[in-house]
């Protein structure tokens, strides 16, 4: 079992060398890449994202402010609920809820198309005539995953805080006017920088994970299927570990 388990330690160790290494090659390229390659992956990755990151965050929104409702009506601070949603959104649940659902969405399937490039000998055969793969296929890849979750993380902030504001409406009969001027009075740019640099820190592991998944790859179809299921366990670890990470910068 000991055995087993430095076996294990060790492979963990190892993947997140990789990750790393993945991740500090693709920042070198960052700089020299071509627009139309990141603009296009942007757009696959944001819109097929959308819908899952607007819904959770509707529900998050509305969560929030039934789980304060309690504590509302028997204290009658009702003028620091819009303050409440609009922390827990922005400092926690905004980012890390987006980036979960990200890399079980986008994270899962960059590695398994790499991986099946990987096992294709696709990305072989480019070295083969002179092409890397890594500024060629992972770089444009790493960067409009960063910058989707970004955004995807932004809309969902403004899709939670209004759910949050309906919600409050229906249940505590909190005007959305008196809801949105608690935001904005207590909440500060301290905490929409938080949000952002979780949401690019977030999106820069889930690519970093994803793509070394993929290339990592070896086998058949089966190894496809591994790629992806690794990229979305070894994530959900980094982002839950990452926010504990940043949370205290800000």
């Amino acid at each position: 079992m000991l055995r087993a388990l430095g076996r294990q330690g060790l492979r963990s160790l190892s993947n997140l060398g990789g990750s790393v290494v993945v991740a500090a090659r693709v920042a070198g390229h960052l700089p020299r890449l071509e627009r139309h390659d990141v603009a296009a992956r942007l757009t696959a990755f944001g819109w097929e994202s959308l819908p899952v990151v607007g819904a959770t965050s509707l529900l998050i929104g509305a969560i929030l402010v039934l789980q304060a409702s309690l504590y509302v009506q028997r204290f009658g601070v009702q003028v620091l609920v819009g303050w409440g949603v609009g922390y827990g959104v922005l400092r926690q649940l905004g980012p890390l809820v987006a980036a979960l659902v990200f890399s079980g969405r986008v994270g899962s399937r960059n590695a398994a198309e790499l991986a099946a490039m990987q096992t294709r000998d696709q990305l072989a055969g480019l070295a083969a005539v002179g092409v890397d793969a890594l500024p060629a296929v992972v770089a444009p890849r790493a960067a409009a995953m960063i910058l989707a979750l970004v955004l995807l993380t932004l809309l969902g902030d403004v899709v939670a805080i209004a759910g949050g504001a309906a919600a409050a409406w229906v249940l505590l009969a909190l005007e959305p006017a008196a809801f949105l001027r608690s935001l904005a009075e207590h909440c500060t740019l301290s905490d929409l920088a938080s949000n952002v640099t979780k949401a690019a820190v977030f999106g820069n592991a889930i690519a970093a994970i994803s793509a070394h998944a993929g290339l990592s790859a070896r086998g058949g179809a089966a190894a496809v299927g591994r790629a992806a299921t690794d990229s979305v366990v070894r994530s959900a670890i980094a982002i839950v570990a990452l926010d504990l990470a940043v949370s205290p910068l800000y």
